[in-house]
């Protein structure tokens, strides 16, 4: 019996630690505010060059590829920033406004 109790303390207190330490879902509470400031803008960039036609004068030009590289550095540094990127350019698409009928094939 001693040695259940022995095993038994030890799994209760990492359950407790564990449980009491989770963070809220899409808290993004590793990345700090000035990342998720610069992913922000990096989301709106993406999307928009992705998203809205060549003409469009809010499409912004392809980002060279240096800036992409210390974009993917960045995120690679912290994995919880792809999450939150992806969730701001997800964010941006749905409130860009859709094409014109005319210009959907």
């Amino acid at each position: 019996m001693r040695i259940y109790t022995i095993a038994i303390i030890p799994l209760m207190i990492s359950l407790i630690i564990t449980l009491t330490s989770c963070n809220e879902p899409d808290s993004y509470s590793g990345i700090s505010d000035n990342m998720k400031s610069e992913l922000r803008e990096w989301a709106g960039i993406l999307a928009r060059h992705w998203v809205l036609p060549p003409a469009d004068s809010l499409r912004p030009e392809k980002p060279e590829d240096t800036e992409l590289l210390s974009l993917i550095q960045s995120c690679e540094s912290n994995p919880e920033a792809w999450a939150y990127l992806y969730s701001c350019i997800a964010d941006t698409i749905a409130i860009l406004e859709p094409p014109s009928p005319a210009c959907q094939p």
